[in-house]
């Protein structure tokens, strides 16, 4: 089985693939599970108040196995304050709940940390659609962080991800992009000359391990 970790596209999965559809509050329903629910930087209502005790209420339904996307983005116009406020709101939520973060991270690598840090995270960490170089990678599995690639990938330039990243902090993803996640595997694969079989049974162990809920 295929596993996409991180999808905004909704609809039904192709057969033998698992899509994680990320449900954004304020702007998405959870109507399939599993899933992950999050406050999305992009998407923080005036009333956050209101909308954190959404995600809470999300957050308690079977099948929610995440909190996230949430995270920091120094390209959008919401206000940064507002942006770390949210953020660390749902590190806490997450490390009451016992379930995994899915970071979205743009130019604000070392502030995720510092926010991470300052809420004393101990659930698993993982970075979606991760696109940087394998310097910044090396540096986050230090934190022991798990990276999600996505359609990014088939650009070409990040081979030097693809041949060093541990099989076992990887997951691949779809994200916002009519890319099947079945491309991402085989590019995947072709890059680090590896049996298709191996990475399909690497990615299911890890999805078991980090977010604990059986297919």
């Amino acid at each position: 089985m295929l596993i996409d970790i991180h999808t905004h596209k909704h609809a039904e999965p192709d057969q033998g693939t698992l899509a994680i559809p990320n449900v954004i509050v304020s702007k998405d329903s959870v109507y399939r599970t599993p899933c992950s629910a999050g406050i999305h930087p992009w998407y923080i209502d005036s009333d956050f108040d209101l909308q954190f005790e959404t995600l809470r209420q999300y957050q308690s339904k079977d099948g929610v196995i995440a909190v996230g996307e949430c995270g920091l983005d120094k390209m959008t116009s919401t206000p940064w304050e507002k942006q770390v406020y949210a953020f660390e709101k749902q590190i806490e939520l997450a490390n009451q709940i016992n379930k995994p973060l899915i970071i979205h991270c743009v130019r604000a690598y070392s502030e995720v940390f510092t926010s991470l840090t300052a809420k004393q995270n101990k659930v698993p960490v993982l970075i979606h659609g991760f696109a940087k170089n394998w310097e910044l990678a090396k540096t986050l599995l230090k934190h022991g962080y798990y990276f999600s690639l996505g359609p990014n990938i088939l650009k070409g330039a990040m081979t030097e991800v693809i041949q060093n990243i541990p099989l076992d902090r990887l997951f691949l993803e779809t994200d916002d992009k009519d890319t099947k996640i079945s491309e991402i595997y085989a590019y995947f694969c072709r890059a680090r000359k590896l049996p298709l079989e191996q990475l399909e049974q690497q990615i299911m162990l890890n999805f078991k391990k980090v977010f604990n809920y059986t297919i």
